[in-house]
C-alpha cells in the first residue's frame, strides 16, 4: 500500500471538566443572587429600649412681677459699691459712696495696699466661666451679654468688699463736699441692673409686653460720673414674687380646672409646683403663678421660659413605629399545668387515635398575659377547635376565643419574638411603657424600630 492511499484521522483530545471552576462559579452565582436580594429588600432598624421621662411640649414664656424700686444718687459724683449683687440689706445700711472728685478709689487702696483675689474668688470666676461655655448655644447669643454683665458685676463685689473694712475709717476724715457715704432707707435685696419694667403690674400685662425686640437692661453699676437723681442700685423688698405666663389656648384649656401646676425653670432646671389661676385678656391667654421663694435665683430676669409639666410620665420610652398587635388565643388560667418532668408551663391537649382512643398530649406555651379568668396563648401553638383538659377536675375546653396585645418584637436574642406592653403615656413619636413586666420589656433590650417590617421568629443577624 501505498503512502498517497492512507487516511490520517484527527486525534480529539477528550472534554476535561475543572470541577473546581464549577464550584467557584456556582458561589459566585449564589453570592451575586444573595447580594442583590438583600440590597433589594427593606432591612430592620434596631432601637435600645431606655429609661426615660417624656411629656408633651408645653413650654411657654413669662414675665417676673416684684415688689421694686430703683433708688437714685443724692447728688453728682463717682460712685463706690460696698453690697454684693442680690445680697440682703438692713434698713439704714451702707450701699455705697458718692466722691464728687473720683479720688475715693485711690484713697482707699492706699488705705488697704493692693487688692488681690482670694483662691476662691479665682475658683468662683473660673466656674462660671466654665458653666457659660458648656451651656452656650448660638441661638440664644444674648446670653452672651446677660454673662458679661454677671462677670463684671462678680468682679466688682470681689474689690469693693476689701474697700468696705476702710470705709469707716475714711468717712471719719472726709471732707463733707467731696465725700458722701448713702445708706439704705429700707430693707431688701440689692440688684444693680434696671430695664424701666420695674413698676409693671398684673394688670398692666398684655400680649405686647411679651414682645421682647425693643427690651432694654441696663446695668447700674459704673465707673463713670453720674447726675444727680440718677439711678444707682435696685432694690427688692418683698421675696414674694409673681410669674404672668403667655400660654396657648391648648394650655389654657388644660389648666382651667387646676388649683396647681408642675413646672420647670428652663434657665437652670428648677421644678417647682405653684398654686396657679389663668384669664382671658383680650386676643392673648394668661397663667397666674405665685411664689414665695426662689426669688433671689432670678432676681436678675424679667423674662423666664417655663415647661409646664401637664402631661408626663415616666418609663421605658420606646418609638410609636415600634408598636404593633398579635392576635393570642384565650384559655381558661385553671388549665395551666407544670409538665411531668419539667418546670415547663403548659396544657394538656386532648386527641384521638385512628381507632378512636383517646390521648393526653402536654403542649409547653408560654403565657404572654394573663387577666383573672384567661391566660393569653401563641396561635402557632394551639389551633382553634382544640381540646384542652383540666387535669385536677378533668374539665374540658375548645379553644376558640382570641383577643389581641399591644407590644413590640424583641430581638435580643437574633431573631424577632414579641413581647407585650403596657402603656403610661404616650405622644406623637413616643410612648412610655412599664418596666420588667410578665413578658414584656427591660431596659437595654433591643426591639425592631419598624414593627411593619418584623416577622416573627425570623433571623435577623
Amino acid at each position: 500500500m501505498s503512502s498517497r492511499n492512507r487516511k490520517v484521522a484527527k486525534y480529539r483530545r477528550p472534554i476535561n471538566i475543572n470541577i473546581g471552576v464549577i464550584i467557584f462559579f456556582v458561589l459566585f452565582l449564589y453570592i451575586g443572587i444573595n447580594v442583590v436580594l438583600y440590597l433589594g429588600k427593606d432591612h430592620l432598624a434596631i432601637y435600645e429600649v431606655v429609661s426615660k421621662t417624656i411629656a408633651d411640649d408645653n413650654t411657654c414664656q413669662g414675665v417676673i412681677l416684684r415688689e421694686e424700686e430703683v433708688v437714685n444718687s443724692t447728688q453728682a459724683g463717682y460712685v463706690n459699691y460696698y453690697i454684693k449683687n442680690g445680697e440682703k440689706v438692713a434698713k439704714n445700711s451702707v450701699v455705697y459712696s458718692l466722691d464728687e472728685n473720683g479720688n475715693t478709689d485711690e484713697t482707699l487702696a492706699d488705705t488697704n495696699g493692693s487688692i488681690k483675689l482670694t483662691a476662691k474668688d479665682i475658683k468662683n470666676i473660673r466656674s462660671d466661666i466654665s458653666n457659660f461655655k458648656n451651656n452656650y448655644t448660638s441661638s440664644n447669643y444674648n446670653a452672651v451679654y446677660d454673662f458679661k454683665y454677671d462677670l463684671e458685676n462678680a468682679i466688682l463685689d470681689y474689690l469693693n468688699n476689701t474697700n468696705m473694712e476702710n470705709i469707716e475709717n475714711l468717712e471719719s476724715s472726709k471732707s463733707s463736699t467731696a465725700f458722701d457715704v448713702v445708706k439704705s432707707k429700707k430693707s431688701g435685696i440689692v440688684s444693680y441692673y434696671s430695664d424701666g419694667m420695674e413698676n409693671l403690674t398684673e394688670d398692666d400685662v398684655s400680649l405686647d409686653t411679651f414682645n421682647t425686640d425693643s427690651y432694654n437692661k441696663v446695668m447700674l453699676r459704673t465707673n463713670e460720673l453720674i447726675e444727680k437723681d440718677s439711678p444707682v442700685y435696685k432694690l427688692v423688698t418683698n421675696e414674694k414674687w409673681k410669674l404672668i405666663l403667655n400660654i396657648t389656648k391648648e394650655q389654657y384649656e388644660k389648666l382651667q380646672d387646676k388649683n396647681s401646676v408642675k413646672l420647670t425653670f428652663q434657665k437652670d432646671d428648677l421644678t417647682v409646683t405653684a398654686p396657679v389661676t389663668v384669664y382671658q385678656k383680650g386676643e392673648g391667654y394668661f397663667a397666674k403663678l405665685e411664689f414665695n421663694s426662689y426669688m433671689l435665683r432670678y432676681i436678675e430676669d424679667r423674662f423666664v421660659t417655663v415647661e409646664l409639666l401637664l402631661n408626663s410620665a415616666s418609663g421605658l420610652k420606646i418609638p410609636i413605629s415600634s408598636i404593633t398587635e398579635k392576635t393570642f388565643y384565650k384559655a381558661p388560667r385553671s388549665y395551666f399545668t407544670n409538665g411531668g418532668d419539667s418546670n415547663e408551663v403548659g396544657v394538656v391537649k386532648e386527641t384521638y387515635t385512628e381507632k378512636g382512643e383517646k390521648t393526653f398530649t402536654f403542649i409547653p406555651t408560654e403565657i404572654y398575659y394573663q387577666d383573672d379568668d384567661f391566660g393569653y396563648v401563641d396561635t402557632s401553638v394551639l389551633s382553634a377547635g382544640d381540646v384542652i383538659s383540666n387535669v385536677d377536675t378533668q374539665e374540658t375546653y375548645t379553644i376558640s376565643e382570641t383577643d389581641k396585645l399591644e407590644g413590640v418584637y424583641n430581638v435580643n436574642k437574633g431573631y424577632c419574638v414579641f413581647r407585650r406592653i403596657e402603656k403610661v403615656y404616650e405622644n406623637q413619636e413616643y410612648c412610655i411603657v412599664k418596666s420588667n413586666t410578665t413578658f414584656g420589656l427591660s431596659e437595654f433590650d433591643h426591639i425592631v424600630l419598624d414593627a411593619s417590617l418584623a416577622v416573627e421568629q425570623s433571623i435577623i443577624y
